[in-house]
């Protein structure tokens, strides 16, 4: 087998965690296939030519109240809440504000931090929503939220060559709230481990939902590292061809709070061709970020080091897979002047790629996308937030 790495510690430190870690999440870590408490969209973009309308849903029969965060590449920041009553849904439209039963603010689109390493831009980021008693002093237990987001590539007459409209959906990376299950389980805890809904009782400390994967008052955890099976740029396989490839990731060190600290990583790729032969790669990025990962799409500087282990020239097979973690910073990233590059920060993330389908006209490709996969064990991570009328808790 073919090895290239870039650094015998980072690729030491990331292979004996995923040695010590399991092949499949666990059930007790955040995915996008079931309800939750908290909910998490990577990929948040008002982009030149872009757009995206988010929808969340109440599952329960009885209403609840929803806070809700954006958050852009360089930490610009607006939030806002609404209630959701029994088995409604609401929608919205980010670059228009356009709502139904929901009037969002505008995206955020100053720079919060001016030291985010690149890329930070400020039109694209996140957004992070989560169940609150009515007067939003603290978080609840609420595993009835489920959301979606449409990213929309909007017509751009300006171009060369003029792309169709067109869009993809995902869902949302859903956190459920957890509880300590006694034995013999009780009504308050069931065997399951999920914790029963309850507006009234706070879930964990105010301000603070710890990602941890299980224990009274605490939230799922994020998977250790996510997979994405993909066809490197430029590669063609039967009916369809690849361009460039993206990845959007939020990591799971939240500081939501208006007064926030840094939380920055290293994202390490490991990218391995259908014949098993591996390569290496890293970006320096925020707590949220889209990234191009193939080498003809980097920018002068690059951000992507290696980005040609995305490509074919390099893989050489039509097929081929990465897995991504957030490890600390070995070899260095560019020194910021104030965060911390953390070690073993987990990752939630979409990935998209432009492709060309049947034999398209040169340069009119197609946009399509989806939530990578979670994997590993799980890591522990948090969601801080200022609580209405109250202290949050010391910061992390």
């Amino acid at each position: 087998m073919k090895k290239t790495s870039i650094a015998l510690l980072a690729a030491t430190s990331v292979a004996a965690l995923f040695a010590a870690s399991s092949a499949f999440a666990a059930q007790n870590v955040a995915n996008t296939s079931q309800k939750g408490s908290l909910l998490i969209w990577p990929k948040i973009s008002i982009d030149t030519n872009v757009d995206t309308i988010v929808e969340i849903s109440n599952d329960s029969t009885v209403s609840v109240h929803v806070e809700c965060k954006y958050v852009n590449e360089a930490k610009g920041r607006a939030n806002f809440d609404f209630d959701l009553t029994g088995k409604a849904t609401a929608s919205w439209d980010v670059r228009t504000q356009a709502g139904d039963h929901v009037s969002p603010p505008p995206f955020p689109t100053n720079i919060g931090n001016p030291t985010s390493p690149d890329p930070a831009d400020p039109n694209r980021g996140e957004l992070v929503c989560f169940a609150t008693n009515i007067g939003v002093s603290f978080q609840i237990a609420f595993n009835e939220l489920t959301g979606t987001a449409t990213y929309l590539d909007l017509a751009n007459p300006g171009a060369t060559v003029v792309q169709p409209r067109q869009g993809f959906k995902y869902n949302a990376w859903a956190f459920a709230a957890r509880c300590a299950p006694a034995s013999p389980p009780t009504a308050a805890c069931p065997a399951t481990g999920l914790a029963p809904d309850d507006r009234r009782k706070a879930q964990g400390t105010p301000g603070d939902l710890v990602l941890s994967g299980g224990g009274d008052g605490n939230y799922d955890a994020c998977p250790v590292y996510n997979i994405v099976n993909f066809m490197p740029y430029g590669a063609t396989l039967g009916n369809i061809s690849a361009g460039s490839q993206w990845l959007s990731v939020s990591g799971c060190d939240q500081d939501l709070r208006e007064k926030y600290n840094l939380h920055l990583t290293k994202l390490f790729f490991s990218v391995f061709n259908a014949a098993e032969s591996s390569f290496n790669a890293y970006a320096c990025v925020d707590s949220v970020n889209t990234i191009p990962l193939d080498a003809e799409n980097q920018p002068p500087t690059p951000i992507v080091n290696q980005a040609s282990s995305f490509d074919f020239s390099t893989l050489t097979t039509p097929n081929a897979r990465f897995q991504v973690q957030g490890i600390s910073s070995a070899p260095p990233c560019p020194a910021a002047s104030t965060g911390v590059f953390e070690n073993n920060v987990g990752l939630v993330g979409v990935y998209n790629t432009w492709v060309g389908i049947d034999g398209d006209i040169p340069g009119i490709d197609q946009d399509i996308g989806n939530t990578t996969q979670g994997a590993g064990a799980h890591a522990p991570g948090f969601v801080m937030w200022d609580v209405a009328g109250g202290t949050p808790p010391a910061a992390k």
